[in-house]
């Protein structure tokens, strides 16, 4: 391959990753807070972001091991538009599952910040029970412009 068409990390880690799901299976049980290098980029078509709890960032004066680790769930709304009952269940996740936050974006989506690796699953669970996901939320994925 020429160095024009050499394919990023990214992009490598996507075509080796079954259908976008890589070890994101296996990590997600592993015991650890975080998901690796890979899992982290194919987690954004998923809709969840991995991220450090910026409240807290640097405050021990600590480097990278002092980090605690929290992921953004992004809800998709195709269209822009929720029903009481989804925006309401969003709005109990927030307060159950996430640290009491519902952001709305710019792109038609709702975002749920301070989730743990641990209530990744149920969090995604209940998105879905209301009939809205997650899927194709973040990355680098087209999204809806407001």
């Amino acid at each position: 391959m020429s160095a024009e068409n050499k394919q990023s990390a990214v992009e490598v880690a996507k075509a080796n990753s079954q259908y976008v799901s890589g070890d994101i299976a296996a990590e997600l049980v592993d015991g650890q807070d975080h998901f690796g290098k890979d899992s982290v980029q194919l987690l954004k078509h998923h809709g969840i972001y991995q991220q450090d709890n910026r409240d807290v960032r640097g405050a021990s004066g600590g480097g990278k091991s002092d980090r605690q680790i929290r992921f953004m769930v992004r809800t998709k709304i195709p269209g822009g538009r929720v029903t009481s009952e989804q925006m309401l269940a969003e709005l109990d996740l927030c307060d159950e599952i996430g640290n009491g936050t519902l952001r709305v974006t710019t792109r038609q989506g709702l975002q749920l910040h301070g989730v743990l690796k641990d209530d990744l699953k149920r969090t995604i669970a209940r998105i879905n029970e209301v009939k809205l996901s997650t899927l194709a939320a973040c990355g680098d994925v087209e999204r809806n412009v407001m």
